[in-house]
């Protein structure tokens, strides 16, 4: 048991945890809850803001939020970049979810969506249909609207034409759904990347949590401009100090984490 741990802790190490050293072979014991805790320490320290926005609780909370998205989004070249590049992505993504094809709608929906098709004006009853980037849109837009109700309904206009804009490629020019589908996301992807590896420094926030950088993408570069346009000013100061604390935390654990690596190689 006592080599099994030893291996166990020299194969950590080699795996980018380097205050874990191999152990000599002493009488000293190590349970396999100890060794996980270390394991979990140290990713802390190396994405605290994980570790922030892992709390199920904090779904619905804005500050910790946007804080664990902000962190990673430091830099104002980085922040103009996403501000472009984000609803590129979306755009693109529903046009590639568009050529899915339509959902089926329960029997007991059927007579409510046929009202509401009757009632809307002709430009949005001929667009509008019940497929995989409406729900998408619409799951995307309910949530933004648990975090800031107010910055989510005035998001609405610019979220209904990304949505609008992909119903007419899809109608109107579906043979080319695909493929404006993919160069959108290419596009929007790669500039991603390219604003943090050139003007953050640091990897996207989707290599720590990509459920929630995928889904806080839109809303962050949302009121990054409405934040601009005097927004909950107050909201604004809390959150810069909140991403500082954040960003902070993480230098001082890549030193912690590069010192711990220095005297590894030492030993």
């Amino acid at each position: 048991m006592q080599s099994l741990v030893c291996m166990q802790q020299h194969h950590l190490k080699s795996n980018a945890f380097p205050h874990l050293h191999p152990c000599k072979r002493t009488a000293t014991s190590y349970s396999s809850h100890t060794i996980t805790q270390q394991v979990l320490n140290h990713a802390s320290i190396l994405s605290p803001s994980m570790a922030l926005s892992s709390n199920p609780k904090d779904l619905v909370n804005l500050r910790k939020q946007l804080a664990f998205y902000g962190a990673y989004h430091t830099n104002p070249v980085n922040v103009a970049i996403h501000i472009v590049g984000v609803p590129t992505i979306i755009f693109g993504t529903e046009c590639l979810l568009a050529a899915i094809g339509p959902v089926q709608a329960p029997e007991w929906a059927k007579p409510m969506l046929d009202s509401l098709s009757d009632a809307a004006p002709d430009i949005v009853s001929k667009y509008a249909r019940l497929n995989w980037p409406a729900l998408f849109a619409v799951s995307y837009w309910l949530y933004y609207t648990l975090l800031d109700h107010v910055a989510a309904i005035l998001l609405l206009p610019i979220w209904a034409g990304l949505y609008f804009a992909v119903q007419y490629v899809a109608l109107d020019h579906p043979a080319d759904l695909v493929k404006v589908g993919s160069i959108a996301s290419a596009i929007g992807w790669i500039s991603q990347f390219y604003g943090h590896g050139v003007h953050e420094g640091r990897a996207p926030a989707l290599l720590d949590n990509l459920l929630g950088a995928v889904v806080l993408a839109p809303f962050f570069v949302w009121l990054e401009v409405i934040f601009h346009l005097g927004y909950r000013p107050q909201l604004q100061k809390q959150l810069n100090n909140d991403i500082g604390k954040l960003v902070l935390e993480f230098r001082k654990g890549n030193k912690k984490a590069s010192k711990e690596v220095a005297k590894g190689k030492a030993a």
